[in-house]
């Protein structure tokens, strides 16, 4: 994205031996790194990632007694803020959720099964933050309006970014991680029980702990690289290719946090993409939780989210803070 702007070098954290890579792209010895500028002084020296990216697994199960210290939490937040943002608006905000009963309220929410909320050391939300920019442009006397499609986008980009930054972070320094996308199952209650405000919506949780067995276990294939990457342009995956997707991933099933090997990926699939999967039962909730969390302010904040609305046009701009974690949720 050519409004992202480039995030500055980092150092060798990822605990791979150097000696080792001197064949790879990325190694200060490879004979084409001087022909990179920005890799050729050793102030700005970065490993070769691509290996240790291409082991990388989720942890599903910390060690409840560890303890990450709270400096490193946010060296490593610190480390996320670096990421690229859009047009340097940087629409994101982690939400350090520290008491344990809240965490215990979110993980019902979440319809359990996430144990790892109240598990892992630390547990944020990763939030789109456009009520900070709001904020900013009224600290200069300028007007903010509030674009619900463009901000659920451009936000979730832009926090997904520096989460991801956050999550390389605390994989280098030896620690676990584990997404919780489950917050979206009771998105409006999820918000309300942080107490976010107008125009901060959560988008997932993220936990950072201790792996209970020493390491990420998880078995994590991926689709072909083939199936992803299109070269010249898009095109439909044949079937043979299809077929090659469902042989690669079906790997993941048998001893697994996944299941027994009597499973197999359609029905994960069918699990979330179903008519009665969990995306269809989450979008009605993702509406409410904009409505509730300010996103269509401009258009009235009890105004349903279709199109087809035959209400009359409201104060385009209503003050965001009337109605803190109000509105219509139908």
């Amino acid at each position: 994205m050519s409004d992202r702007t480039p995030s500055p070098s980092v150092g060798d954290r990822a605990g791979t031996d150097r000696s080792e890579q001197a064949d790879h792209p990325g190694h200060p010895d490879h004979p084409d790194r001087t022909d990179r500028p920005a890799l050729a002084a050793a102030a700005a020296e970065v490993p070769d990632l691509a290996p240790w990216l291409a082991r990388r697994a989720t942890v599903r199960q910390f060690d409840a007694d560890a303890e990450i210290p709270d400096d490193e939490v946010r060296a490593m937040v610190d480390a996320g803020r670096k990421a690229p943002t859009s047009g340097t608006t940087q629409m994101y905000s982690f939400v350090w959720i520290r008491d344990p009963d809240r965490r215990e309220r979110i993980h019902e929410l979440c319809s359990r099964g996430t144990v790892q909320v109240e598990e892992a050391s630390h547990f944020l939300l990763v939030c789109i933050d456009v009520r900070r920019i709001r904020l900013l442009l009224k600290h200069r006397d300028r007007e903010f309006r509030m674009t619900p499609a463009m901000g659920l986008l451009e936000g979730s980009i832009d926090a997904s970014l520096a989460a991801m930054g956050v999550m390389l972070a605390a994989e280098s320094r030896g620690y676990g991680v584990c997404p919780i996308g489950n917050i979206l199952n009771n998105l409006t209650e999820v918000a309300a029980t942080a107490d976010l405000p107008s125009g901060v919506l959560p988008i997932f949780g993220l936990c950072l702990g201790v792996p209970r067995h020493g390491e990420a276990t998880e078995n994590a294939p991926r689709v072909p690289l083939d199936t992803v990457l299109h070269e010249g342009g898009y095109r439909d995956p044949t079937e043979a290719q299809l077929d090659a997707c469902y042989d690669a991933m079906n790997e993941m099933y048998g001893d697994s946090v996944y299941g027994d090997d009597r499973r197999e990926w359609q029905e994960t699939l069918e699990r979330y993409w179903g008519p009665n999967g969990f995306m269809n039962r989450r979008e009605g909730e993702l509406l409410a939780a904009l409505r509730q969390q300010g996103f269509f302010a401009a258009r009235g904040i009890d105004e349903p989210a279709d199109a087809d609305s035959d209400s009359d046009s409201p104060d385009p701009d209503p003050d965001p803070d009337a109605e803190r974690n109000g509105g219509g949720t139908d």
